[in-house]
């Protein structure tokens, strides 16, 4: 099966609106403050992570941090907007540059790392993250 990116539909956009409020909760429960999308985030993540508090089997929980992850990128950084693709493996919710195929997919950046047992700064995976897209759209998008 090829790829397909679409927009979100009302249950895509349930489900990570839902996924963002218990990432957003955990966080609050580990560092006591509101997640609200900001840079700020990155750093109450990186508290959560550091924590140990969301168990590494708790699939769930940990991608939620991921969907707090991509809101953040989203928020901070302009032609990137979330979407969902399918392909032979079934739907998952990423983010998506302008209407190209640059894809990244913020939901397992934080969990993959954690479940591997991964030291690693929030702060840096973000902002090398975008070094490394804005290189790759420099390459390859440089016409969107």
């Amino acid at each position: 099966m090829d790829q397909v990116i679409s927009v979100p539909d009302e249950e895509w956009v349930t489900y990570i609106a839902k996924m963002w409020l218990l990432g957003s909760q955990i966080a609050k429960d580990v560092t006591g403050q509101e997640m609200d999308g900001s840079m700020e985030d990155l750093v109450r993540l990186q508290t959560v992570v550091d924590s140990g508090n969301v168990p590494i089997e708790n699939t769930q929980e940990l991608q939620s941090l991921g969907v707090v992850f991509g809101k953040v990128f989203v928020n901070e950084t302009p032609d990137y907007d979330w979407w969902v693709v399918e392909d032979e493996y079934g739907k998952d919710a990423c983010v998506r540059y302008k209407e190209t195929s640059l894809l990244i997919f913020p939901l397992t950046m934080l969990s993959k790392r954690i479940e591997d047992g991964d030291k690693f700064d929030v702060y840096e995976l973000f902002h090398g993250l975008r070094q490394d897209l804005e290189r790759i759209k420099n390459e390859n998008y440089a016409n969107a």
